[in-house]
């Protein structure tokens, strides 16, 4: 059976072995360079670890991460010690799914497109090919938002005071992996989220600021309970007469 290297030489002449690599590819581990060493995360029960990756710009000036199908080949690229990190590639793709991804740079290579990347991993959702921990929510850290948020807040207290189906909301920074920072909006709801969520994201859309990636989910969710524990609820519904 060929390893990665060789699906990876094969497809790139023979049209027909791309499927069974990119199938190869998804399950392999991969590796990464890191600007720094890697950290374990103290702080997380889960045992989440903090990366910095390396990025590089193309002679046309875009930028992309690097990432390799062997330890060998990213010594050959690096041509020096670097420090790097092993992951399974379904699970990079995940944490890098905004950016743009080069297999093997200066090499036999492939390019991953940010939507390449996104149509993947909806692929292997629909097919339930689950990476090493591919789901677990130690690759998220929830954190107070260290900028005043009143802008989006008096907005969305404003949109929910005429919404009887929310109780309460928070907002929080959400940090995936290596990307940059989102605002998450947790909702204390029952219902349909998409009934709530749609008309409020573009409710929002006139008072968001240029740079705010915003995000919604139920307090339901296993990620909404945690996220919704680092602060404070920004809005309380106002107790009915019955229920004082």
């Amino acid at each position: 059976m060929m390893n990665l290297d060789e699906l990876l030489k094969a497809a790139i002449t023979d049209p027909s072995k791309r499927s069974l690599f990119l199938q190869t590819l998804i399950k392999s581990d991969v590796y990464v360079m890191c600007k720094n060493p890697v950290k374990q995360e103290r702080n997380s029960a889960e045992g989440g670890v903090q990366l910095e990756l390396v990025t590089i710009k193309n002679p046309s000036g875009d930028v992309f991460i690097p990432f390799f199908s062997s330890h060998r080949a990213l010594q050959q690229f690096a041509k020096r010690y670097v420090d790097y990190y092993k992951i399974n590639c379904l699970r990079l793709f995940d944490l890098i799914q905004s950016a743009a991804a080069v297999l093997n740079p200066n090499s036999y290579g492939k390019e991953f497109s940010s939507q390449e990347m996104k149509s993947i991993l909806m692929i292997a959702r629909n097919l339930r090919i689950k990476a090493i921990s591919y789901n677990e929510e130690e690759i998220i850290n929830y954190n107070r938002c260290e900028r005043t948020m009143g802008y989006i807040t008096k907005a969305a207290s404003k949109f929910f005071a005429k919404q009887e189906n929310v109780d309460a909301a928070y907002i929080v920074e959400m940090v995936k992996g290596c990307e940059k920072p989102q605002l998450l909006m947790v909702v204390d709801m029952i219902g349909s989220t998409r009934k709530l969520f749609v008309p409020l994201s573009k409710y929002l859309s006139r008072y968001t600021k240029a740079g705010d990636n915003l995000c919604f989910i139920s307090k339901e969710e296993d990620m909404g309970k945690k996220a919704a524990k680092v602060t404070d609820a920004f809005y309380v519904r106002k107790k009915r007469y019955f229920e004082r």
